[in-house]
Formats: structure tokens, C-alpha cells, sequence
């Protein structure tokens, strides 16, 4: 889906700008760096900055799941 008409692209090209090391992750980069340019209207920022807070969401829950320890089968079923 377009996020922002005014310098169009699209919620892959946010993802993309995420997901590369190289960019901080605020409204203001993200977008520059997926329309080269500042904003002009501004009223795609709030997507913008949604879909920032929801893959940090992630990354913590991803960050959380590979810190959880692996219980062996013994574990588990005495665990039971």
C-alpha cells in the first residue's frame, strides 16, 4: 500500500529502510530514505512512525523468544 502520495512509496519501502543498519529509525529518516527528500505535507508521519513502533515491537519480541532458554525433554515433562 502507498504510505505517502506526495513523494509516493510504499509500506515494502519502509520495511526495507527498517531493516538497513545505516538508518536510524525515526519518521524523518525513514522517510528520506525511502522518498530521497523531506516531507511535504506530513500527513503520512503517522504511519510512518506506527510502523516504526511495530517492528520494534517485534525486534523485542524476537530478542525475547531467542534469550528464552531451551528445555531439553526431561525438562519439559518433569515441568509437567
Amino acid at each position: 500500500m502507498y504510505v505517502c502520495l506526495c513523494n509516493p512509496f510504499t509500506d515494502k519501502d519502509v520495511q526495507k529502510a527498517l531493516e538497513a543498519p545505516e538508518i536510524r529509525n525515526t519518521p524523518a529518516q525513514i522517510y528520506k530514505a525511502c522518498a530521497g527528500t523531506g516531507p511535504n505535507c506530513g500527513s503520512c508521519l503517522c504511519t510512518v512512525k506506527s510502523m516504526i513502533v511495530d517492528h520494534q515491537s517485534a525486534l523485542g519480541v524476537q530478542k525475547i523468544i531467542e534469550e528464552l532458554p531451551v528445555l531439553s525433554e526431561s525438562e519439559t515433562i518433569a515441568a509437567e
